[in-house]
């Protein structure tokens, strides 16, 4: 069983919530975001891919950036990354087990 973002527990099916937690991870991602000033005032856009872990207990760890576009935004990226709350850990065979996960966040300025 994959992981289930907090909110997404109702949902029906094993596909409805992972539908659910990829929806959630991308209204937090918006929520919490600030373009770094300095990238802002640069004109440096891209899309960075960050990696994390979702560990046994549900905390996030070990978020690194996969593809850098700078490293303002890749401080970014991560900051935003470690500030999900904590969810339900994936599982199987009836374990908690840790989960990789892959975030792509697109930085566009408008």
């Amino acid at each position: 069983n994959k992981p289930v973002f907090p909110g997404c527990e109702k949902k029906a099916t094993e596909d409805q919530k992972f539908l659910c937690f990829n929806q959630e991870i991308m209204k937090h991602i918006g929520k919490n975001f600030e373009f770094p000033e300095l990238a802002r005032q640069m004109g440096i856009q891209g899309k960075v891919y960050v990696t994390f872990v979702i560990d046994q207990k549900g905390a996030i760890t070990n978020a690194t950036v996969a593809r850098s576009v700078d490293k303002h935004l890749d401080a970014e990226a991560v900051r935003i990354v470690n500030t999900l709350p904590k969810m339900t850990p994936a599982k199987q065979r009836g374990k908690s087990v840790p989960v990789a996960f892959t975030v792509p966040i697109n930085f566009k300025l408008q």
